[in-house]
């Protein structure tokens, strides 16, 4: 049966079409609980949007490339987390329609199996994909402080040359 694998491209898929509404609102989110001072004060979005695209001018690239430069590790953290959500909720609600048919029945049973589901599911999906997630986090961390320490490096054999 190809159910299952179904269920997994579709979690997928569906994941996938949200990180691009996602992935813009995390680039803001992220900037401005990093740096407040320089984007929006933590709270100002349009102060936010400002300074995002003064920084986009400043590096010489469209704005979209800045708020998507994030978009290939927040899909691979996300499609974990969806393909699990969609299957574990897909088997939650057949596996418990299969002991106790009765509940597909009435709206109101069918709603309360749904959020039962949607609960396992959430948690489930959390408890698979937060290793993932944190692996993502330490490899970004540690891109970010090769960069500054390039950065630093290079900086100070400017300054060594410059004597």
């Amino acid at each position: 049966s190809l159910h299952a694998p179904v269920v997994l491209l579709s979690g997928a898929c569906a994941t996938v079409v949200a990180c691009l509404g996602v992935c813009p609102a995390e680039v803001v989110r992220i900037r401005m609980v990093s740096r407040p001072e320089a984007y929006g004060g933590g709270s100002d979005l349009g102060g936010a949007l400002a300074a995002l695209r003064a920084e986009a001018e400043a590096a010489g690239a469209p704005l979209r490339s800045l708020l998507y430069s994030g978009f290939r590790p927040l899909v691979l953290r996300q499609v974990i987390f969806g393909m699990i959500k969609f299957f574990t909720f897909d088997f939650v609600v057949g596996a418990v329609l299969e002991v106790a048919p009765q509940l597909g029945d009435s709206a109101q049973t069918e709603l309360l199996l749904s959020l039962g589901a949607g609960l396992v599911a959430g948690v489930a999906s959390s408890l698979i994909s937060q290793p993932a997630d944190t692996i993502l986090s330490r490899m970004n961390r540690g891109a970010a402080a090769a960069a500054t320490a390039s950065s630093a490096s290079t900086a100070a054999a400017a300054a060594t040359a410059a004597t």
